[in-house]
């Protein structure tokens, strides 16, 4: 579970610092502030595909048959297969809180640091003690010990393998907040708000963050490759992991965060398999936390048992 401490400024821009043009079949995006270049983020296919209608009408079908039994309010999966650069988005437009999910944009922004000051990953930051107003999380795996001081490396994989809020807010104590913003900015959403009800994303947006992981298309190749290498590292095996064969490699992250008696839960991860992979994200809101990991391991053995690389 995460949510932001007001303690940094907000000076930074919040408009989109890209150009996309978009044709009848593709969109491209370039990432704009450079003299000379303008490199290339993401190239999309403009439309759904229709090769992967059939999935989206099992993965419709089955979060219709589940909102009947009033215990999922609402779900939201985006798919892309990435050989052949074809997607899908069901429920596309309904809002979400990315939770723990936005460690994934902490680490990119503190790799993109990290190639500036080729020594930040061996510095050491102190964990005093936990800070005991922070949401109790459902799933929980090792901590950080108080009184211990820890690398910027090992505070990054605390933060993914084990989705530990202690490391993550450390993290947050030190970070650049000029970069955290354009790490959403870059890549065309708005600047990420501190305010809990206005921190909310689609899952199709949270994907831009996978996307430019798995294509190496933001932080450097090996930094890139890091990241994705941390991500296979996540503890997390109730939701998109769970149905699946045990040999399967997944780069993913989960999230979680509760109010009344309403929770969310989401997953976003790359599937490998062979030398093919897709990328999946799940958004969900429910009633009942251990229930929606359920929903999000049915959507994830679902589609495993019917994506294609043909």
């Amino acid at each position: 579970m995460f949510f932001c401490r007001t303690k940094f400024s907000q000076d930074a821009g919040s408009s989109a610092n890209t150009t996309t043009i978009s044709n009848d079949q593709f969109s491209i995006t370039r990432l704009e502030g450079y003299k000379y270049i303008r490199p290339l983020l993401f190239a999309e296919r403009e439309f759904e595909s229709g090769n992967l209608a059939l999935i989206k009408q099992d993965i419709a079908n089955y979060i219709d048959a589940e909102k009947k039994t009033g215990m999922l309010l609402s779900a939201s999966v985006y798919l892309r297969v990435f050989l052949r650069g074809e997607w899908i988005s069901v429920n596309s437009d309904s809002l979400y809180h990315p939770a723990s999910m936005n460690k994934v944009p902490i680490l990119i922004t503190y790799l993109h640091m990290a190639e500036s000051y080729n020594s930040l990953m061996n510095q050491k930051l102190f964990f005093e003690k936990h800070d005991k107003s922070l949401p109790v999380q459902t799933y929980t795996s090792k901590s950080l010990e108080p009184g211990h001081s820890y690398t910027i490396q090992e505070l990054l994989h605390y933060m993914i393998a084990y989705s530990d809020n202690d490391a993550t807010f450390l993290l947050l104590e030190h970070i650049n907040l000029d970069m955290y913003n354009k790490t959403f900015t870059d890549i065309g959403l708005a600047k990420p708000s501190f305010k809990y009800d206005e921190f909310l994303m689609t899952a199709r947006q949270y994907s831009l963050f996978m996307k430019e992981l798995y294509n190496a298309s933001y932080l450097s190749i090996p930094a890139s490759e890091y990241a994705t290498n941390l991500l296979t590292e996540c503890d997390f095996k109730e939701g998109l992991l769970k149905k699946l064969p045990s040999t399967v490699v997944a780069a993913h992250k989960f999230g979680e965060s509760g109010y009344g008696n309403v929770y969310e839960l989401h997953e976003s991860g790359i599937i490998y398999m062979g030398k093919n992979a897709y990328l999946i994200t799940i958004m969900t809101k429910g009633t009942n936390i251990k229930y929606l990991s359920g929903v999000i391991a049915d959507l994830s053995n679902l589609v495993y048992n019917k994506v294609t690389f043909d």
